[in-house]
This record gives C-alpha cells, sequence and structure tokens, in this order.
C-alpha cells in the first residue's frame, strides 16, 4: 500500500516539473569565466563573437574583481548581474595600475542578452543577430 501513496506523489511531482519546463521558466546558468588584470583603463561591457567582456576601468592596487551575483536562462534570453568587489579596507595591497574585467562565454543560441550591474542600476541589452 506504501507504493501506491508514493507513487501518484512521484507522478504529481513530474507532472509539475513537467508543466514548469514548458512555461519558460528561468534557469539558473554556470557559464565559463576567465579574470584579467590588464583589460583596458574605461569601465566597459562588450560582446565580441560570444564573449561577453565586463571591464571595472583603471584601478591603483590589486583587489578589485567583477562578481557574478546572477546568470540564468529564459528560452533564448541571457541574464547576468554583477557587482565589482574591492579589496578590504586596510588589507595591504600591491600599488600598481589595473584594469580587471571578467570574460564570461555565452550559451550557444542566446538571441537576448542582459547585463545589470547591481550596485548602479546601470543595465546594457544586446542582440545576438547571428544567423
Amino acid at each position: 500500500m506504501l507504493q501506491l501513496r508514493i507513487l501518484p506523489s512521484f507522478l504529481l511531482f513530474l507532472s509539475g516539473g513537467l508543466l514548469t519546463a514548458c512555461a519558460g521558466t528561468s534557469t539558473q546558468l554556470d557559464l565559463a569565466v576567465a579574470n584579467d588584470l590588464h583589460c583596458g583603463p574605461i569601465p566597459s561591457v562588450t560582446v565580441v563573437d560570444d564573449i561577453l567582456t565586463i571591464g571595472v576601468g583603471e584601478k591603483p592596487t590589486l583587489g578589485y574583481a567583477v562578481q557574478l551575483s546572477d546568470q540564468s536562462r529564459k528560452d533564448d534570453h541571457v541574464k547576468i548581474s554583477y557587482q565589482i568587489s574591492s579589496p578590504r579596507e586596510g588589507a595591504f595591497m600591491a600599488q600598481m595600475m589595473t584594469s580587471p574585467c571578467s570574460r564570461i562565454v555565452l550559451p550557444e543560441g542566446w538571441q537576448r542578452l542582459s547585463v545589470e550591474n547591481q550596485e548602479s542600476g546601470q543595465q546594457w541589452v544586446f542582440e545576438n543577430t547571428k544567423d
């Protein structure tokens, strides 16, 4: 009798999952990211050849970086949110000019990309025009 109780619950769970998948809900992504310390002196967000580059701009010390806080996809729309981390107050850092950035490989089949700086609220929207 226990199996009869589990089976309907499992089927209900399974059918709910299928309905959710069909409704076009967002799925979390774990995109490949490469970090670099020398990407250019001006803060920027660009897309070239399916690679998103988020540049922090010129900084006086080490310790600055782009931190991705959200990566999601709904159908062919990819959303990425980020923050810029800075060195802890009082931390000893090498005094050298850097211009850190993150390069993110976008998933195949993306048509629209929204990028948001969570600190400033600034947003960028990109459309993929490749066939």
